[in-house]
């Protein structure tokens, strides 16, 4: 049963120097601000799976999440499989549709279009259904706004720390 304070984890990406950087925000609904992790990846197909999945697992508030929504940033140059992501973690995975053409498309995935706070998202899933979806995201979105919290916050958190590693990439590494 879904709540006003259900916890969805919001996850957003970068690379910086040949790495991934994956961001990880945990949200009490749209009102608090439940938890915060990171995770550098190696470049590699698997290793960039099974990361997302580690750090999913490995968060303080594994247990109680809901759902895990994806951020447009994390689109990367190969696909995500949402339905792996799912069957690893046992969560719902949903993705808006900004970067479902690097989401790999398989059995137990879904496209559809979502409500939400009084526009319309297309998104991708796997482990849930259109109406779950959608209540996921009214619980996870303030008002007026597409982007759950979460994943607002992940965007945020992941492009200051990939300023910040950009910089400490360059001081280390002078041309």
């Amino acid at each position: 049963m879904l709540k006003r304070e259900s916890r969805i984890l919001g996850l957003s990406g970068t690379t910086v120097d040949g790495e991934i950087i994956i961001a990880s925000v945990v949200f009490r609904g749209s009102l608090w601000l439940d938890g915060v992790a990171a995770a550098i990846i190696p470049m590699t197909e698997e290793e960039y799976q099974v990361g997302i999945a580690n750090l999913v697992k490995n968060s303080k508030q594994f247990s109680q999440l809901h759902a895990i929504v994806i951020s447009k940033r994390l689109t990367l140059n190969w696909p995500l499989s949402l339905r792996g992501l799912a069957r690893g973690v046992k969560l719902p995975v949903i993705a808006t549709y900004g970067h479902s053409h690097q989401i790999s498309r398989s059995r137990g995935t879904e496209r559809f279009a979502l409500s939400v706070s009084g526009g319309h998202i297309t998104a991708s899933a796997a482990g849930t259904d259109r109406d779950q979806a959608e209540k996921l995201y009214a619980i996870g979105c303030r008002p007026h706004n597409e982007v759950p919290e979460a994943v607002r916050i992940a965007d945020l958190f992941v492009e200051e720390l990939r300023r910040s590693l950009s910089r400490n990439f360059s001081t280390r590494n002078p041309k």
